[in-house]
């Protein structure tokens, strides 16, 4: 396995096992809102699987995260309401930012996805 591949794997098993948290999370998140500590926590997840993507070329995936990471931090400063419909856009990237990883399992590439 050549070193790319390797750091591939080792960001897909971290993005994957952050994902899976960040389910759990986002649902506690739905029924308290305001609670900041666990904002903080989803928002880092988003802010280090951008950083990775954006070392990896993963330009789809890089520019989901990074609107993810936007939204995210407006809430944190309060410039936005966590509403049922602000909650509804980020539980669809979360699908949208699966499905990349798995297309970048399954091919090396985040091609074939609209996140827009």
């Amino acid at each position: 396995m050549d070193e790319f591949q390797e750091i591939l794997q080792d960001f897909l098993i971290e993005s994957f096992e952050l994902i899976e948290q960040l389910d759990q999370d986002l649902v506690e998140l739905e029924n308290t809102p305001e609670d900041l500590d666990l904002l903080n926590r989803i928002f880092r997840v988003a802010h280090t699987v951008k950083g990775a993507s954006s070392f990896l070329n993963f330009d789809v995936l890089t520019h989901l995260t990074h609107h993810m990471e936007d939204v995210l931090n407006k809430a944190r400063h309060g410039e936005l309401l966590l509403d049922a419909d602000v909650m509804d856009v980020v539980l669809e990237s979360i699908d949208l930012m699966k499905a990349l990883l798995v297309t970048i399992r399954d091919t090396s590439e985040d091609k074939g996805i609209d996140v827009e």
